[in-house]
């Protein structure tokens, strides 16, 4: 073959090579930033759908703040009602308390079972002339584990003597009573002069409710 037909060949054979070498290279890059595109895109699509979980978490605390905000708007006009509660007034334990301090007194936040004997002792058989209290317990535990709030109380056991009329006046006593009082069992006995009342009974109390602020941790 003549040289000059042979450096044509291996010219154009240089040509093909050079043009092999940069298709390849073409096509790696090609290949590589569609490789990065594809995960920039999985990314952005991953921090759209995280910031989107955040802003409705944030929208759901803000619509609770604005109905915690008007229910508190609500609950102080209900308190300005009840401060001028005829009812309420009329059964205040002292001329300088409030209104309010009724409920409160009707359904204490704290088990206190002194407490409670010593009321019953006083304010109950000690009000009516003529009882005599022949027995007196009160249980200090008697909410047990795993009962509902609303079911909390304090059991009572008491024997008390006395003329008929005047264990008469002491039951309405319970029944007028401010703080609540459930007769569970009442057993009259008459003997050796006299007439002695037993009752077994039950006065609850409502824990307070606690509010606390939480933190949500939004995950991707």
């Amino acid at each position: 073959m003549p040289s000059g037909e042979q450096d044509v060949a291996i010219r154009k054979r240089q040509q093909i090579d050079s043009s092999k070498k940069t298709m390849f290279f073409f096509v790696a890059g090609a290949a590589f930033l569609a490789g990065v595109s594809l995960v920039v895109s999985i990314f952005l699509i991953q921090q759209i759908i995280f910031h989107s979980k955040v802003i409705a978490t944030k929208n759901g605390t803000v619509s609770t703040l604005h109905s915690n905000i008007s229910n508190a708007k609500e609950l102080k006009d209900n308190i300005r009602v009840l401060e001028t509660n005829d009812a309420l007034k009329s059964v205040k334990s002292s001329d300088e308390s409030s209104p309010l301090q009724t409920i409160l007194d009707a359904l204490p936040a704290e088990p206190n079972a002194d407490a409670l004997g010593a009321a019953l002792q006083q304010k109950f058989i000690g009000a009516v002339p003529g009882l005599t209290l022949e027995s007196l317990t009160v249980d200090a535990a008697s909410a047990s584990e795993g009962e509902s709030n609303s079911e909390s109380a304090h059991k009572f056991n008491l024997s008390v003597s006395g003329a008929p009329d005047k264990l008469k006046e002491l039951m309405e006593r319970f029944e007028k009573s401010i703080r609540v009082i459930e007769i569970t069992a009442m057993e009259i006995q008459a003997g050796d002069g006299k007439v002695v009342l037993n009752v077994q009974g039950k006065v609850p109390y409502n824990p307070a409710q606690a509010i606390t602020l939480e933190n949500k941790v939004v995950k991707p």
